[in-house]
């Protein structure tokens, strides 16, 4: 990944994503939450989100955001959105253009795929519920069927997370597992303990649902020993913020 700074805030971009043409990303970083949960800084964090907006180049009224809840459903935004929340979901597909979509974080993974052929856009949190229920995979699946993408064609990007260094789980994880393919190599144990790599597991899935092998990127970050630039659950509670990764289409 690479940090640039625009209007003298941090950001973080995939490499190789952020210099697609027609293709705009960014991760906030901290200090910036843009958490969409309801709270007495409700206000801030929708102001956060709105900055992140316009330091991007989009128009914050047209915003699309997950409302995640650690599902499976996936939602394509289409001319009929008017911008705001898109209820719950934990995936999001759009071609249009000047349509800003975020996904929040605070030690999952977050996914970027881009088609540079059919100029098509999607995004998906992949916490360990959605990483074991195939949500990335599922995301090209409706790509393709959408609009009509190539896998092969595809772009994507795995971003910051709780990493297999730190992201330890216990038995039920593993069981609840049992749908990915030869799921013990995403499993390790360190002192009896058991961790879980979300970043193998989901790469795996991109490459099982037709991505060539370089044309997916891993930040390969861990939010819990990169805590000073991520937000992180596991290290700070639940009262922490929340990170967000922002994408959209703009004219070529």
């Amino acid at each position: 990944m690479r940090i640039v700074h625009i209007h003298g805030r941090r950001y973080a971009q995939f490499e190789r994503l952020g210099v697609e043409s027609g293709l705009v990303h960014a991760f906030a970083t901290r200090p910036l939450n843009v958490a969409p949960h309801d709270g007495p800084d409700a206000d801030q964090r929708a102001a956060n989100r709105a900055t992140l907006a316009a330091d991007l180049g989009f128009d914050p009224r047209r915003l699309a955001f997950c409302q995640q809840v650690h599902q499976t459903t996936l939602v394509v935004v289409d001319k009929s959105h008017r911008g705001g929340p898109l209820g719950e979901c934990d995936g999001v597909v759009t071609a249009l253009l000047d349509t800003p979509l975020l996904t929040f974080s605070a030690d999952c993974p977050l996914i970027l795929v881009f088609d540079p052929r059919q100029r098509v856009l999607g995004l998906v949190h992949a916490s360990w519920r959605c990483t074991v229920a195939r949500l990335a995979e599922q995301l090209i699946l409706l790509m393709s069927k959408s609009y009509a993408c190539r896998p092969a064609d595809l772009l994507a990007g795995i971003g910051p997370g709780a990493g297999p260094c730190c992201y330890e789980v216990q038995d039920d994880v593993y069981q609840a597992a049992g749908a990915l393919t030869d799921r013990e190599q995403f499993f390790g144990q360190h002192d009896g303990r058991l961790f879980f790599d979300l970043w193998a597991a989901n790469r795996a899935q991109l490459l099982a649902a037709g991505l060539s092998a370089g044309n997916i990127e891993c930040a390969a970050v861990c939010t819990l020993c990169r805590n000073d630039v991520f937000y992180s659950y596991r290290r700070e509670g639940p009262d922490c913020g929340h990170f967000g990764l922002m994408a959209g289409l703009r004219p070529t």
